[in-house]
């Protein structure tokens, strides 16, 4: 409750804003995991919630975070980023954005790949807006902090479990169930586990122009990645046809990389 930082021009510095106490502290995050139907606490010490503007929010409570409630919000911008807006903060060159313009009209599916804060999500919203209104989208997060720029948008969030450890409901039920709700797309907030194979499965029906988010530093690490996260359904499938499966589902990679003076771009 003693340090607050925030990240400015992309480096972090600390703020002379402090909190009176951990008391004082608590209380405002409570405020915002039950405004979600969430909670943290000793029982469930670590949380992910999101504001109401979109901002994720990750918190961490005694006993797990040594020094009392750690809380860490990525703030939204007001106003979504555009291709073109990215192209100004030099993020994206303009032949990228005409390449990715066109993948997303010719129903491409995408995979967005790059490291933690890297501004993947925010590619991924910038990409939905070639996306032409007249498609049906669902999206599907952990929390929801998509900002898609479509009239057309059904938004599925997952659901931790309760006291008793039941009623969860994971992002891999949530692909499945978006597959009978009549979707021309499913966007994945990011895949990180055994939904990956439900979402290449996607992809390979009939719902081309897909796009999700992965954690890697290279595409080809995205690509290992996506096998390994389709080894974890559990299913008697060879090497040969995951890495088919995979093939015939993305159509382009986009890798994005935080640099160090705080900059985000498109490397590859």
């Amino acid at each position: 409750h003693k340090h607050v930082f925030i990240e400015r021009r992309g480096v972090l510095e600390e703020t002379s804003i402090r909190f009176r106490d951990e008391a004082h502290l608590l209380r405002v995050v409570n405020k915002i995991v039950s405004a979600i139907g969430r909670r943290v606490d000793e029982s469930a010490p670590m949380v992910d919630a999101r504001l109401e503007d979109g901002s994720r929010v990750n918190i961490a409570v005694r006993p797990i975070s040594v020094d009392g409630p750690l809380v860490s919000i990525r703030k939204f911008s007001k106003n979504p980023y555009s291709l073109e807006r990215l192209m100004v903060f030099n993020s994206i060159r303009p032949p990228m954005i005409d390449l990715l313009r066109i993948a997303v009209q010719a129903r491409k599916s995408i995979l967005v790949s790059g490291g933690t804060g890297s501004g993947k999500t925010t590619l991924l919203n910038a990409l939905s807006s070639y996306i032409p209104s007249a498609e049906r989208l669902i999206t599907i997060e952990d929390a929801a902090e998509l900002q898609l720029q479509q009239p057309h948008v059904g938004r599925l969030e997952t659901r931790p479990p309760n006291v008793e450890g039941k009623g969860e409901v994971r992002q891999r039920e949530l692909v499945k169930n978006a597959l009978r709700m009549r979707p021309d797309r499913i966007i994945v907030g990011e895949v990180r586990g055994e939904e990956a194979f439900d979402m290449l499965q996607a992809m390979n029906t009939g719902h081309e122009g897909s796009m999700t988010t992965i954690h890697a530093n290279t595409p080809r690490d995205a690509l290992s990645r996506l096998e390994q996260m389709v080894g974890m359904a559990g299913m008697p499938m060879t090497h040969e046809s995951i890495r088919a499966q995979i093939a015939s589902a993305i159509d382009i990679i986009v890798q994005t990389q935080r640099l160090s003076d705080g900059g985000r771009r498109v490397v590859s």
